[in-house]
């Protein structure tokens, strides 16, 4: 895979980057987001391991910018403990959050793993289509009337586990333990990010339906 590594210490870059290529990856190191940025239209990498404390910006900064019209997934890697630091990372679109200092072989597991929720296997994935919208799971793309819509990587989720289940009424501790990396912490969440996908789906986004005292369900055969 060909992972962004966006960090600008340097006693940690020249640790980290030979490590990773070990585990068979090939690493750019960019260290700043003026650079991260431009590596990453460039490069196109599968996965970014992002720093937020940068010498011309933060990482938020960055983070955000990747999430205008990429799926791309996010590690954070930060000295930030806080648990506020994280979920504003999370909130903003960060697939994972790894807090300094930690061990190599447990960044390039997460790398796996995110990888594994977020992709999957790609043998036997189709495109999916429903009213105006089709859905690129390889690509994690998703298109309404041929104009590409820019989803998290939480919305992304959401959407792909409606559709792998059409007409269940859905319970929410189902939805939340299988879609969110923080489950104790996603009740208020789930309903946000609900609403935003509707409201990026736009008239498709009805087919999403409340399901009183239960959760939600996903009804393709809902007129729009």
């Amino acid at each position: 895979m060909k992972i962004l590594l966006v960090e600008d210490d340097l006693r940690l870059g020249e640790q980290l980057k030979p490590e990773i290529e070990r585990a068979g990856h090939h690493v750019h190191w960019a260290r700043d987001a003026r650079t991260g940025l431009s590596a990453f239209l460039e490069n196109e990498p599968d996965v970014v391991l992002l720093d937020l404390m940068l010498p011309d910006g933060s990482g938020y900064t960055l983070l955000k910018k990747i999430r205008v019209n990429h799926t791309t997934p996010v590690i954070v890697i930060s000295a930030r403990s806080l648990g506020e630091d994280k979920v504003r990372a999370l909130d903003l679109g960060a697939d994972d959050y790894v807090t300094k200092p930690f061990w190599t072989n447990e960044l390039t597991a997460r790398i796996r793993a995110v990888v594994r929720r977020l992709g999957g296997s790609r043998d036997n994935v189709k495109d999916t289509a429903f009213g105006n919208v089709v859905v690129d799971m390889v690509a994690r793309q998703v298109a309404i009337d041929g104009t590409t819509v820019a989803l998290t990587p939480t919305e992304f989720e959401l959407l792909r586990f409606f559709i792998e289940r059409p007409k269940q009424a859905l319970r929410r501790e189902r939805i939340i333990d299988s879609v969110f990396r923080n489950p104790d912490s996603a009740t208020e969440a789930l309903q946000t990010h609900i609403s935003r996908l509707r409201k990026k789906l736009g008239n498709d986004g009805s087919r999403i339906e409340t399901v009183w005292g239960i959760g939600y369900r996903f009804n393709t055969d809902a007129e729009t």
